[in-house]
This record gives structure tokens, sequence and C-alpha cells, in this order.
């Protein structure tokens, strides 16, 4: 099926998303322009205070508008506070990458600057992509895994681009390139494609982004669900086989994924009652796999974390879960221990 058929296939999705976006871009977009102008205002950086970056329980602060206020303009997974904390915390740092954000260098260079210095903010830095995605809407594809970017650009056809231009801008090859430049480089050949095609080179880039997601969905890897590795880092021997041993793992670590109370553990849902770095009360409910707690038909109104040994979860999936509960975290231990024992 060619590129007119998907459009036609999906015409009625995509006119009622985009009046979704034109709403988001006509009232939380403009909100956060005005409250933050940073790109025509630069000097405001330096007026930020702490609540400004992360102020949980008052929405309007800055990181609100990247993960939930906008997220229909690009979707990030934050798993847990500690990323926001972590800009709240090093403020300094954090107001020096968002002057990196709004300065006139390139996209590569403003991706491959040091967010690392973040805890929380390394890795593909979906994170710091979607900050500048929101400064640079007109040139920029909001699509922040790497991976999905290669994905897209191979179902176009467009793979056999990617090298050649590597080599004509960076003069090395695609898989010696930074991250930035990688990004760079995917964003620009879709941009390439998208605006050679008179039926969507009018289209805004979250609207193109959908449309991507929504014809040409990544298939994610099938995970096992029974292998049991030694765990050389931690204090248990081996990785949970079942929700016990995650139980066992959490109330090991509980104070340094940032709860330093456990008030209760319960047979019922949810599993257990903690208390955070704030001072607030939270429930969590405990599982193998992420996507078990849908399977076990949990109601996520009733739930601030799902704490899981591995998050499993599909990108329909957590947006169904989100969808009901914008608030609820899923932590997996499997990730946040590497990062702890580091």
């Amino acid at each position: 099926m060619n590129l007119e058929d998907k459009i036609e296939e999906f015409k009625d999705e995509i006119d009622k998303f985009k009046k979704r976006l034109n709403d988001i871009w006509e009232t939380s977009y403009k909100e956060l322009i005005k409250r933050f102008p940073f790109k025509y205002e630069p000097d405001k950086i330096d007026d930020l205070s702490p609540d400004d970056i992360y102020n949980p329980g008052n929405p309007g602060y800055f990181l609100d508008y990247v993960e939930h206020k906008l997220k229909l303009l690009g979707h990030i997974y934050v798993p847990s506070d500690r990323p926001w904390r972590s800009a709240r915390d090093n403020l300094d740092e954090f107001k020096r990458l968002l002057k990196i954000v709004v300065n006139d260098i390139s996209l590569a260079d403003k991706i491959d600057a040091e967010w690392q210095n973040l805890p929380g903010w390394g890795g593909d830095k979906h994170y710091a992509k979607k900050i500048i995605f929101l400064y640079h809407p007109d040139e920029i594809i909001p699509i922040f895994k790497t991976k999905h970017l290669e994905h897209f650009n191979k179902v176009l056809g467009l793979w056999n681009k990617v090298n050649e231009k590597a080599l004509g801008k960076y003069k090395k090859s695609y898989e010696n390139l930074s991250l930035g430049q990688k990004y760079e480089l995917l964003n620009r050949i879709l941009l390439e494609f998208k605006n050679s095609h008179e039926a969507i080179k009018k289209w805004d880039n979250a609207l193109f982004t959908y449309f991507l997601y929504r014809t040409y969905p990544p298939s994610e890897p099938i995970k096992p669900t029974k292998v049991v590795e030694p765990l050389s880092a931690t204090r248990l021997l081996f990785s949970p086989a079942n929700e016990l041993g995650v139980v066992a793992l959490f109330s090991m670590y509980h104070k340094e994924l940032g709860f330093p109370y456990i008030v209760k553990v319960k047979p019922d849902f949810p599993d257990a009652i903690i208390i955070d770095r704030e001072g607030n009360v939270k429930t969590v409910e405990f599982e193998l796999y992420a996507s078990h707690f849908i399977a076990h038909r949990h109601d996520p109104t009733k739930c601030d974390y799902i704490i899981c040994w591995e998050d499993d979860l599909d990108e329909s999936a957590r947006e169904d879960l989100l969808s009901k509960n914008r608030e609820l975290k899923v932590i997996s231990l499997k990730d946040r221990l590497g990062e702890i024992e580091e």
C-alpha cells in the first residue's frame, strides 16, 4: 500500500487528531511559550526557581508542560520523578543546558550537550529531545527514540540514503556518528521526505509523527518471561521469578529508590502504602512484569506506582493507563538497580 492509500485509509483518524493538535497548539503550547519564552528571551532562563522547574501538586511548572500538558505533541515515558528532581536540584546545570537548547547551534550539538550530568537524563536523551523540539517544532520530527527514527527511515524506503548522507555531512559512517548527529541526520531525511509529498507537506510535524506511528508502528521485541539470571550487583543472588521477589527487592532498596518509609504491605490491591521523599503517602502495586497490572485488571486510578522487575508495556498499553491516571509511574527495578549500583 502506497503513502496516498495509507493517508486515505486513516483520513478520519487523522482529521480528528489534527483538531486535537490544533487545540493543544492554541492553548497549552502558547501557555508554555508565554510563561517560559526562552527562545526569544533567553535571559529569562536565569530567573527560573526550583519550583518553576518541578513542583508536584502545583500544575504549570516547566516539566509539567514537557511531560503532561504537551504530551500530544510528542510522548516521553518518565518512569519516576527522579530526572525531574535532578533538574530541580541541579538548577544551575539545568539552566546552562536550557540556554544550549535555544542557542543558534546545530541540533546535533544541542543533543550531544552534557545532559547526562543530570541523573536520569542520559541514554537516548528523550527528555532533552522533547524540550529541544518544543522550542523548534518546525525543524524537528517529535520522534525521540533513535531506534524508532531508524525504523521509520527503513519502512519508508529511505535507509539507502542514510550512510551516503552521513559520509557527505560528517565525513564518517552512520555507525560512527554521535547520538546527536544520528538524530539530526535521521530527522533531516524524514523532513525532506515529508516536504517532498504534496499530501503531507503542510502537516505539522506532530501530525506527521502520529501518522507514522499509526500506520507503520515499530515492533517491540518479544521478551522472555521465565528466564532467571544471577544479580551479582545486588543483595539478591538471582533475578526475581515472581511478584514476591519484586517485593523482597523493593524492601531492600526502597530508600535508594526514593521512598524512605514503607507504611504497610497488604494482601489486597494496592499491595503497599509508602511515603516518598516529599512526605507524600503513595500507593504501590508490585508486579513481576508491568503488563501484569493490566492482565490482573487493576484500577490505575487507585494506584500511584507500578513497581515491577521489568517494564514490558508497549506504547498502546502505556497510553491507555496514562489516559486514566496521568500521574501513574512505572518503576523497573531491573533498570533502577543498575543505576543505584553504578
